[in-house]
């Protein structure tokens, strides 16, 4: 008896279980809230945003262009660029944001520095515009707030030490790579990022480096870790050529990066050994690096 009972409290438990759940099914399907209506106006929007420079922490009022273009569309990844614009903003003093027509939908975003003296990046953004039911058809981009970042000052330095074959050490300080006086040699590069505000940043890029026939690079580490060096061949997409070291991150204010490159040579040609600290390698649009990037030279001589 106890057994039997047992088993009637569990199929009853289970009978229970399957009437809640098609109680659930049946209130989801006769009694769930009907889809949103669309909004009333999706077209002729007056789109609202605002621009926000991280480094001096204030809003950016003038001295910018905030172009938008169709989705897919890349300003930035592009040497020569010639996509016309779907819009240009404007800043609307009576709005207190930047202001632009469109139509609902997404959008890339492209602000770059107009100013005499640039100082900021360029920026992109994927960007969209929803509708609204208000009668003014304005509306806040989504995001609402997009922020733009200047450029530090990059300064470079270098140093170099010879194999010396008695010591078995790279201890000879050189100043120069003389491929008959020695066959190896160890490069260190110091890249200083300095500014008075400290806010700034040098975007990641790579470091360049000039292919002379005969010297090899055969390792390279920087700031402590082992990091590839890879050949480009191509100047097709970036207008460079040679070895290069990526580095990933953004360098900030107050940091000193190091390279150490470990070169040999064997029939090698004089020349010069150019390092080029190709920043910001995402924007390769020749209208949009407005600064130089910086480079250290070292001669190759006999």
């Amino acid at each position: 008896m106890p057994e039997e009972i047992k088993v009637s409290k569990t199929t009853l438990a289970v009978i229970a279980l399957i009437l809640l759940l098609i109680g659930v099914f049946y209130y989801q399907y006769y009694y769930a809230a009907p889809p949103a209506a669309p909004p009333k106006y999706t077209t002729g929007l007056t789109v609202k945003f605002k621009i926000y420079d991280a480094a001096t922490y204030a809003l950016i009022t003038s001295n910018v262009a905030p172009t938008f273009y169709s989705t897919g569309v890349d300003p930035l990844g592009t040497r020569t660029f010639t996509t016309k614009p779907v819009a240009v903003a404007a800043y609307d003093s009576t709005l207190g944001a930047w202001s632009v027509p469109l139509d609902a939908g997404s959008y890339v975003i492209l602000i770059k520095d107009t100013a005499g003296s640039k100082t900021l990046y360029a920026e992109t953004y994927t960007v969209t515009v929803s509708g609204t039911d208000s009668e003014d058809k304005e509306v806040w981009l989504e995001p609402s707030t997009l922020n733009v970042y200047s450029r530090a000052t990059l300064t470079i330095a270098s140093s170099i030490l010879a194999y010396n074959d008695t010591s078995g050490a790279y201890d000879i300080s050189v100043s120069n790579i003389n491929i008959t006086a020695y066959t190896k040699w160890i490069v260190t590069y110091s890249f200083t990022i300095s500014d008075s505000d400290t806010s700034k940043i040098i975007k990641a890029g790579r470091l360049y480096l000039t292919k002379i026939t005969g010297l090899t690079p055969t390792s390279a580490s920087l700031d402590g870790a082992t990091a590839a060096v890879n050949e480009d061949t191509d100047a097709s997409d970036d207008g460079m050529t040679g070895y290069y070291i990526p580095f990933d991150t953004d360098w900030e204010v107050g940091e000193i990066h190091r390279l150490d490159i470990y070169f040999e040579a064997a029939g090698a040609s004089t020349g010069t050994l150019t390092l080029k600290a190709f920043e910001y390698y995402e924007c390769l649009n020749t209208n949009l690096r407005w600064w130089s990037d910086q480079t250290s030279t070292i001669s190759v001589v006999s």
